[in-house]
């Protein structure tokens, strides 16, 4: 007797599918094919996340904290490896358990099993392996426990095979008998029979359940305090290879698992996780994003209270940007009489972008740096060509024109906004206190905004006098990235920030793509960018299929030209939709990619950014690459040679341990 012919349905028809009548396994296996597309075939070896990103969580949350650490391991090693599997995280099960040598899943005699495993595996070949986590850093206990759950585990998966198997016997059962017209005792040794069967049964069903296994995980705890008991412990899982040994050691199977049975366990434990809440990419993304614009506005809303006169410090992502423009907008509803608000920034795209946000508001300037230096000192300048002694000099011609012309008021404003601080040059704090008209009265605003982390790494070159940076009130707490973002991005801040996250919104992992070529003297430019697009391009078309909107994208690259470079690439080769930072900000495409150099995006923001070979072997260009991370609210793709990804991981295991600063 085969089990797998017997298990035919897994539950009633969907109520909401009255037209069609489809039910629970055929909307499911409809799901899984959308989204994760070829999972039947058997020669596919993909690993698939349900849900696609670890849950929100408490930052002191030690057991959510140890759950995401074996969420993140299985999903690298089911990506490095290959691994032909489903892992579901947290499957609520309440089971009827029942006895079925009666005959009958109507009989009673039963009790509910409810429970929560941690994990639970699908895997094509080895079938369904249970996990369930554990945070303590010693055994005894809560290894008995663990125990006891994974018992429960695999006596619900029991009695679910036997009840499935014997609903569908039933049904034979009873239509054979209506089509035979079976006498009283003829029906009688039919049941005979079916008694003989459901023993058979029983005992099938138990014989496949040995193959399942169940594992106790405690990343916790060293292997030389678990006492002999077997699992899986931090040595096993302190790094992707270790994981990949304890695997090989561990996951046996004398036989392959059948397609039907892979089908059905896919089916019955991804089904409850997809149909609650959609796994698709896209949505994702929006479903963290609305979350991270909601905390901004919850956390930093206290902040734009009334000090007149503060400098601000913070590391990016820690919504800066975000207070300038709510704290302006406030102040620029309650102007009197021909009062303007003056906002600086150095980026001309982040420029335009506040430019348009305060468009109804004829009473606020925006001027980047250059642009204000250029008016006050009535002619153009090619900063470009300019040494940093000649820009300084500039400054100060500005400071003493504003000196010599203090009553003018065509250089006062009567507030003065400054976000980037740290990338202006000079004495242009001086040329701030300058242009903010009677700097004396208590209801007139000064706020200037700084990136504490890069005046750190600046050093001398710009002007933010220490006192300044001593006595700055502190935003510390990031709020616009999701914690695998920050995670990343944190290992390229100075310690001295003490940057922490403001919240517990895992979100998607960070992606590495690899596979770039080195660009070395015999290999040519042309070779190195071409494949690096390439990449670009097979990640977009990606995001294209799970609903990813385009505009939502953008790609960061190290410099300006190359940033031309890039766009031209995916215009012309892949008639792929592009435009650069100041473009998208005037004529915003839903069917355009945004491409531009990470300094032209500071200040600015995506949902998703690719960052096109970022410098991460270059030591002096960490905080380079930290504001490139920090651009990104919710999906991160990094396209890199693996040596300067593992150049990255040293420097940034120096800078962590303090031998950097």
């Amino acid at each position: 007797m085969d089990l797998n012919l017997l298990i035919e349905r897994t539950a009633q028809l969907n109520l909401s599918c009255d037209k069609h009548h489809q039910c629970f396994d055929e909307e499911v296996s409809e799901w899984i094919s959308n989204n994760c597309p070829d999972w039947k075939k058997p020669n596919v070896r993909k690993t698939y996340m349900i849900p696609p990103t670890f849950p929100d969580i408490q930052p002191d949350n030690r057991g959510d904290l140890t759950e995401k650490d074996v969420f993140d391991m299985l999903q690298k090693f089911g990506n490095k490896t290959e691994q032909p599997m489903f892992v579901v995280h947290s499957h609520k099960f309440h089971e009827l358990f029942q006895s079925l040598e009666k005959g009958s899943v109507k009989n009673d005699d039963a009790y509910w099993c409810r429970g929560e495993t941690d994990f639970v595996i699908v895997h094509r070949t080895f079938g369904v392996i249970f996990l369930q986590v554990k945070a303590a850093d010693k055994t005894a206990r809560a290894y008995e426990k663990a125990k006891e759950q994974l018992e429960k585990d695999q006596n619900s998966l029991t009695f679910l095979l036997k009840r499935l198997s014997v609903s569908e016997l039933d049904r034979k059962g009873e239509k054979k008998m209506e089509q035979l017209g079976l006498s009283e005792p003829e029906r009688k040794k039919e049941d005979k029979k079916k008694q003989r069967i459901l023993k058979e049964l029983g005992r099938k069903v138990e014989e496949e359940m040995y193959k399942y296994p169940g594992f106790v995980v405690m990343p916790n705890c060293p292997r030389d305090k678990a006492g002999g008991r077997p699992g899986c412990f931090r040595e096993d899982i302190d790094s992707a290879e270790h994981f990949e040994e304890w695997w090989q050691k561990n996951m046996h199977r004398a036989e392959e698992f059948s397609q039907d049975m892979y089908e059905l366990m896919a089916i019955w434990f991804v089904g409850p996780r997809v149909l609650k809440e959609s796994c698709l990419l896209g949505h994702v993304v929006d479903r963290n994003h609305s979350k991270l614009i909601k905390l901004t506005m919850d956390q930093l809303g206290i902040m734009t209270g009334d000090v007149p006169k503060q400098d601000i410090a913070g590391p990016a992502g820690s919504g800066k940007t975000w207070l300038l423009l709510e704290k302006a907008k406030q102040v620029a509803g309650k102007l009197r009489g021909n009062e303007r608000i003056l906002i600086m920034c150095f980026n001309k795209p982040l420029s335009l972008y506040l430019a348009n946000e305060f468009r109804r508001f004829t009473n606020v300037v925006v001027k980047t740096f250059v642009s204000l230096l250029m008016d006050i000192c009535e002619e153009s300048v090619n900063l470009d060509v300019l040494s940093d002694y000649e820009k300084k000099k500039l400054v100060d011609d500005c400071v003493q024109k504003l000196m010599q012309a203090y009553s003018d008021p065509t250089y006062k404003y009567e507030h003065v906004f400054v976000d980037e601080g740290q990338d202006m040059y000079g004495i242009w704090m001086d040329l701030v206190t300058l242009l903010h008209a009677d700097s004396d009265e208590e209801r007139r605003y000064r706020w200037v905004f700084f990136d504490n982390n890069q005046s750190v790494h600046f050093g001398s070159k710009h002007s933010i006098p220490q006192k300044t940076i001593n006595n700055a009130k502190l935003m510390n707490k990031v709020v616009r990235n999701t914690a695998n973002i920050f995670q990343c991005s944190q290992k390229c801040l100075s310690a001295s920030v003490g940057a922490e996250l403001a919240h517990g919104i895992t979100g998607l992992p960070v992606k590495w793509l690899d596979s770039l070529p080195a660009s070395t003297p015999w290999l040519p430019y042309d070779y190195y960018l071409q494949n690096g697009v390439e990449l670009v391009r097979q990640e977009i078309a990606d995001l294209d299929s799970k609903l990813v909107l385009r505009s939502d994208i953008v790609v960061l690259t190290s410099d300006k030209n190359e940033g031309f470079n890039v766009r031209t690439e995916l215009a012309r080769r892949f008639n792929i939709p592009v435009q650069n930072a100041e473009q998208a900000i005037r004529n915003p495409d839903r069917s355009c990619i945004t491409v531009d150099s990470i300094r032209r995006f500071e200040g600015l923001e995506r949902k998703v950014v690719i960052l096109f070979d970022p410098p991460l072997d270059d030591e002096r260009s960490m905080d380079l690459n930290y504001v490139a991370m920090s651009r990104c609210f919710c999906l991160l793709v990094i396209v890199t040679t693996s040596e300067k990804r593992q150049k990255y991981d040293e420097f940034t295991q120096k800078l962590k341990e303090g031998r950097y600063d």
